[in-house]
């Protein structure tokens, strides 16, 4: 991706954008970041007669125009969803805190995780409940669910306060929908975590699991406007769940959701804070068992 400021309007840039096909856009960008207009002539000018790929061309160059006037001028014109700095600075925050902080924080979105796992013989959920019940339109089975929580910063970096917990459904194939159980702070927030229920007992690993998370997502932010991700964020796993659709089905993106998949330079970098040593860990797998790592070890990471 290349971009050049060409000129100052009266309430933003022209912003000229070569994208990873070699073509060339023309694309207005108001100082709020709001895109007010758009030229190529490579792909169809109605999204509906582009192919999926070029779809995403047309995004990336959009995207890469907001961030390039970002960076070259003193206008925030990165939407909050796609700024992959303040997630790092609201990452650096989470990672600071206590484990009495987690539990105030984000207590009720690890119990919600963890009420998927009621069932489970091996994860002992102890007297946990599950705060929210999943809606009655929800199709598919009960772990087909995602959830949010937005987290606002502090002028001096910390974290001030946090949403209540958003459940994304599906209510029929390809619609998805979030309902909100509690408000957040009535401005934009800094970073959303976006999670998958999770068998993590302790705030520890809770904590682990949410900043990655978010270097996951910020990896994300760079893919959606073109970009190679810098070094610390090419590591796979689940990021936003609105780009999940995109890893699994079009052929531009690799399934950088998939903790396993074999991407050059990716790789799943997870290691959440356990209550027992990598050594003690190593010392109770066994590879000629038949059962899985995963159910050879869980009982000591996921057990009370």
């Amino acid at each position: 991706m290349k971009a050049e400021i060409r000129k100052e309007t009266d309430d933003g840039y022209g912003v000229s954008v070569v994208d990873n096909n070699e073509v060339k856009h023309k694309i207005g960008v108001c100082y709020d970041g709001e895109i007010d207009g758009h030229i190529q002539d490579r792909y169809p000018d109605k999204a509906a007669e582009r192919t999926h790929s070029e779809g995403e061309h047309v995004g990336h160059a959009r995207r890469y125009a907001q961030y390039y006037v970002a960076r070259e001028t003193e206008h925030d014109t990165i939407p909050w969803d796609l700024d992959g700095d303040r997630f790092e600075e609201v990452r650096q925050a989470l990672e600071g805190l206590s484990d009495g902080e987690i539990e105030t924080c984000f207590g009720e979105l690890l119990d919600q995780s963890l009420s998927h796992y009621d069932d489970d013989p091996e994860v002992d959920i102890g007297d946990t409940s599950r705060p929210h019940e999943l809606p009655a339109e929800k199709i598919g089975p009960e772990g087909a669910v995602g959830y949010k929580q937005e987290i606002y910063l502090d002028a001096a970096g910390e974290i001030e306060a946090v949403s209540g917990i958003g459940i994304e459904y599906y209510v029929a194939r390809g619609e998805r929908r979030t309902v909100w159980h509690g408000d957040g702070l009535e401005r934009e927030p800094d970073a959303c975590v976006d999670i998958l229920p999770a068998p993590l007992v302790d705030p520890a690993p809770f904590r682990d699991y949410l900043s990655y998370n978010l270097r996951c997502q910020i990896r994300d932010c760079y893919l959606m406007r073109g970009m190679e991700p810098p070094a610390e964020y090419k590591v796979l796993g689940h990021g936003q769940y609105r780009f999940t659709g995109k890893y699994e089905n079009f052929d531009l993106y690799p399934p950088y959701h998939l903790i396993d998949a074999d991407i050059p330079g990716y790789t799943h970098e997870f290691r959440p804070d356990l209550p027992i040593t990598w050594g003690e860990l190593a010392g109770m797998t066994d590879p000629g068992r038949g059962d899985s790592l995963y159910a050879q070890i869980k009982g000591a990471l996921f057990s009370r």
